[in-house]
Parts: C-alpha cells; sequence; structure tokens
C-alpha cells in the first residue's frame, strides 16, 4: 500500500484554497465587469437626458414657430376676406363697365381660391398638432 507523502497531503489541502481564490477572482473580474457596465449605463443616460433637453428646446422653437406660421395663415385668410368684400361692394354698386365688372369677379374667384387654399393649409396644420 502506497501511503501518500507529505508533498501529496499538502497539494490536495491547496486545492479547496485554489478553487476558492479563482471563485474570489473570477467574482471579482464580474464585479468589475458590472461597475464597468454601470458606469457606460450611466454615461449614456446623461447623454441621452442631454438630448431630451436639447429636444425639448426644438419642440418648443417649434410650437413657437407653428403659431407665429398659423397667425400668419389667419391674417392673410383675413385680408384676402376684406379685399373680397371690396370687390363685391364695387360689383354692388354698379360703378365698374362691364369689363372691369368681369374681371373683378375673374380676380373675385382667384381670391376665394386662395382663401380656400389657405384654409386648407391651416387645417392641415392643426391636424398634426392634435
Amino acid at each position: 500500500m502506497n501511503l501518500p507523502c507529505q508533498q501529496d497531503i499538502v497539494v490536495e489541502i491547496d486545492r479547496p484554497i485554489f478553487a476558492k481564490d479563482q471563485q474570489f477572482l473570477y467574482m471579482q473580474q464580474l464585479i468589475e465587469q458590472k461597475r464597468a457596465m454601470m458606469l457606460q449605463k450611466q454615461r449614456h443616460l446623461q447623454k441621452a437626458a442631454k438630448q431630451n433637453e436639447f429636444l425639448e428646446m426644438v419642440k418648443s422653437d417649434y410650437a413657437k414657430y407653428y403659431d407665429y406660421i398659423a397667425q400668419q395663415k389667419r391674417e392673410q385668410i383675413q385680408a384676402l376676406e376684406i379685399l373680397n368684400k371690396y370687390v363685391q361692394d364695387l360689383n354692388a354698386t354698379n360703378e365698374m363697365s362691364k369689363y372691369n365688372i368681369e374681371d373683378a369677379k375673374v380676380e373675385q374667384q382667384k381670391i376665394m381660391a386662395e382663401i380656400g387654399s389657405i384654409k386648407k393649409g391651416l387645417d392641415e396644420m392643426m391636424s398634426f398638432t392634435k
């Protein structure tokens, strides 16, 4: 029967310690990887937050621009309606010649078409904001 020598016994005793050291090192490596991943995610979230702030500013600017354009379109409609009323009044007074009346009617049709076009554009703008 072969009896283990003292060197073999030491190796047997050291193996569990070596395995535990390996596990400990592996766990430390995993912890470090998780920490690096969390730092990377934190940087990503900070970047996303800054982009979100930028997008909020863009959204605010767009809302101001949209309100300005909508107001301009309303003013155009109002001006064209005033012009249309003026042409109607001229036609009603019969102070124009036959040719002037025909020209006025053509212009009135153009004005009404333009009013319709502007209103359609304004309605489309409104539908995108709902």
